[in-house]
């Protein structure tokens, strides 16, 4: 269903006999734990189902960027202000603005990354919470956004202590528009969602590597794909769709791809010419992006790139 359909509403309990009164259903957020980085600008029309195939294509453009599973949460939003007059009236001069801390314990390849994302005004943000719903802003013209951000900073990685918590990075994120939280927002609940937060797509990181160094005259690259956490782990079930292979600043595309192992990889292209330059990456040419998409996991590379002997 849209997005539009199913903002703000709450399944009550089907079973007869309570009804116990309140006029309608408690519509609750819990602990905030997820985060979508939503690019400044972006809105969500109201007629849009928010489910995994319109999420996905905007998580490879790089305009939607889900940062899923905080370990802990902490509300460091600034208290509302007042001043007293001589006559004891009080009224308020500044309103405290939301801020919000998540904490994460996820290694070193998924900090360095958050560390990418330090900016400022740079993402709106969706908050999803540890229930599955999700928080939108609300535009006059009914559709939805990220809360209006201000400053995302991840913070230096905290070491572990002996005997102590376990290593963690957090990042904080300050909220500009007060009115947002105040009562322009909509909450999408998990029961009229088709996907977890956990289901999101979030681009993993691959290391390609040459087996044998390209040389001239032959007709195959050999290479490997491993993940970038760990430069072990294969990453396999490829398809010659989703690599690009160029030749000198020009496009060529392989006539075969033949996986003789995990993640060991045999492109078959034109005869290599000496002294060119070839370089291989991670390719999704419906969208055009260097995110590509296999078994419904999201990947991107680095270009591999070599000088052929």
């Amino acid at each position: 269903m849209s997005i539009g359909s199913i903002a703000d509403k709450q399944a009550c309990s089907n079973a007869s006999g309570a009804n116990t009164g309140k006029l309608g259903c408690l519509s609750l957020f819990g602990t905030p734990a997820h985060l979508l980085a939503i690019r400044k600008g972006t809105e969500i029309p109201s007629t849009e189902d928010f489910n995994l195939a319109y999420i996905t294509p905007l998580v490879q453009k790089g305009i939607m960027i889900p940062i899923i599973d905080a370990a802990a949460f902490e509300d460091l939003s600034s208290e509302d202000s007042y001043s007293t007059n001589s006559s004891g009236e009080k009224r308020m001069n500044l309103e405290g603005l939301p801020e919000y801390k998540f904490m994460y314990e996820e290694g070193h390849e998924f900090y360095k990354q958050l560390a990418r994302l330090k900016s400022y005004k740079a993402y709106d943000f969706a908050i999803g919470d540890d229930a599955g719903n999700w928080m939108f802003a609300k535009t006059s013209a009914g559709n939805f956004k990220g809360f209006t951000a201000g400053h995302f900073t991840p913070e230096l990685t905290k070491r572990k202590v002996m005997g102590g918590d376990s290593e963690s990075k957090s990042a904080v994120v300050q909220f500009l528009d007060r009115l947002q939280f105040d009562k322009n927002y909509s909450i999408l609940h998990s029961e009229d969602l088709t996907m977890t937060p956990q289901e999101m797509p979030q681009v993993n990181g691959v290391v390609l590597e040459f087996t044998t160094a390209p040389t001239g005259g032959d007709t195959t690259l050999k290479l490997t794909a491993k993940l970038a956490s760990d430069r072990e782990s294969p990453v396999e079930g490829l398809l010659v769709a989703n690599f690009k292979v160029m030749v000198e600043g020009t496009t060529e595309v392989p006539t075969l791809l033949t996986e003789t192992g995990a993640g060991i990889y045999i492109l078959t292209v034109e005869a290599l010419v000496s002294t060119e330059t070839v370089s291989v990456d991670l390719w999704d040419g419906t969208l055009s992006v260097h995110v590509t998409e296999s078994n419904d996991v999201l990947y991107r590379s680095d270009a591999l790139s070599a000088v052929i002997l």
